[in-house]
């Protein structure tokens, strides 16, 4: 009889200890859950440059393997573009399958690493409350921000939500600047290496601290496998531990066809056109409408992120001082033929302007793309040759009055 009653309680002290819960409706018994962080390597789109996080949350008892995806977004939404300038895009959190999800990467040849979380029972309760919480169609959508909200800060946030005790840090870490933290990611694609370059401004430049460096995923991924959890008593693993899911099966490849050397073979080009190819003058003044027109536009998105953008880092954009919406000046004159007679005015200023941002570059606090010197060094070229030449032909025509 005494036995009896032992195993009883024994047996109602097990049912307790595995108290079922649910995760979009699937019951899920937290003893025997294991939730682990999932970590993918870059892509080539520009979107998949600096890889993917997700959680992956195993329930063998329940037949539960799902992905917890924070990373979900459509092209199709209205005014996509639009709303991603300005820094309003919303993404969305969603669920798949694990098998879906990494036959997705596998398919594009990135790997997976699978972290597992060292959590006890009421933490992976307290974790799958957030999800399930986080889940909820009102809740779902969320305004993304490339450095201080996206798929590995969501995920970051929420792990570290659920956690009883606190996250302590690898300790010897290499420090970078925001900047340098993209361009790590950004080197085999140098064009878009450019535009971050030209869109984020001195902001951008400052040292990141070690958990906002987490913002990128192969980031997060390796400082929470180094991490551990302390409270008042020991010190353990954040992670249990760490396996590659598949491996990376895609060549890294960079383009030869990069900005710094097309601008400055753009440079030599002109300075040939310039001073020996003399005949072709009617060519080289349409050729200085449309570079002059190119630098234009891209100051008035610059100038458009500086003023509407809510994305981190766009303001204080020394960018500005030569990429700037008044070079737009020779297209204008073009379209309004009366307006040529202050040409010499416009390319006086222009060769001063272009002239100090080169003799400020070293002093001014905001890194900038190789690509940008020899750019700027050919609007300069053009701007004090359009001008001499505007100075000579009205020297000309006060000698013959």
């Amino acid at each position: 009889m005494k036995r009896f009653f032992l195993t009883l309680i024994i047996a109602l002290y097990t049912m307790g200890s595995l108290s079922a819960t649910e995760l979009i409706g699937y019951p899920i018994t937290p003893a025997n859950t294991q939730v682990a962080l999932l970590t993918c390597s870059p892509g080539e789109a520009i979107y998949e440059l600096f890889g993917h996080t997700a959680i992956r949350v195993t329930d063998p008892t329940n037949r539960v393997d799902f992905v917890i995806n924070y990373g979900l977004f459509d092209f199709n939404q209205p005014h996509f573009v639009y709303r991603f300038v300005r820094g309003k895009t919303d993404y969305t959190v969603g669920v798949s399958y694990t098998s879906t999800f990494i036959s997705n990467y596998a398919e594009r040849g990135s790997s997976i690493t699978q972290s597992i979380l060292n959590l006890s029972l009421s933490e992976k309760e307290s974790l799958l409350d957030r999800l399930n919480e986080n889940l909820q169609p009102e809740n779902r959508v969320y305004r993304y921000n490339f450095i201080y909200n996206n798929c590995a800060t969501k995920v970051r946030d929420v792990i570290d939500m659920s956690l009883e005790r606190r996250i302590s840090y690898p300790t010897h870490v290499d420090s970078y600047s925001f900047r340098e933290a993209i361009m790590l990611y950004t080197d085999t694609a140098p064009w878009a290496q450019l535009g971050f370059d030209l869109c984020l401004g001195q902001g951008a430049d400052k040292t990141a601290s070690q958990r906002e460096m987490l913002f990128l995923p192969e980031v997060l991924g390796n400082t929470y496998a180094s991490s551990s959890m302390k409270d008042s008593l020991e010190s353990i693993p954040l992670c249990i531990e760490t396996t590659q899911l598949i491996p990376h099966n895609r060549e890294s490849s960079s383009s030869w066809f990069s900005p710094t050397l097309c601008a400055y073979l753009l440079l030599l080009v002109m300075l040939y056109a310039s001073f020996f190819v003399r005949k072709q003058e009617k060519w080289l003044e349409i050729i200085d409408v449309v570079l002059f027109t190119i630098n234009g536009i891209g100051g008035c998105i610059i100038l458009f992120l500086i003023l509407y953008s809510q994305h981190p880092f766009t303001g204080q954009n020394f960018n500005i001082l030569w990429m700037n919406p008044l070079t737009l000046f020779p297209l204008i004159a073009c379209i309004f033929p009366f307006l040529k007679k202050i040409n010499g005015l416009f390319y006086f200023g222009a060769t001063l302007m272009f002239l100090a941002f080169v003799i400020l570059i070293p002093i001014l606090p905001q890194h900038f793309n190789l690509a940008v010197l020899p750019w700027v060094l050919t609007l300069l070229l053009r701007s004090y040759l359009r001008f001499s030449a505007i100075r000579q032909r009205h020297k000309n025509r006060l000698n013959r009055m």
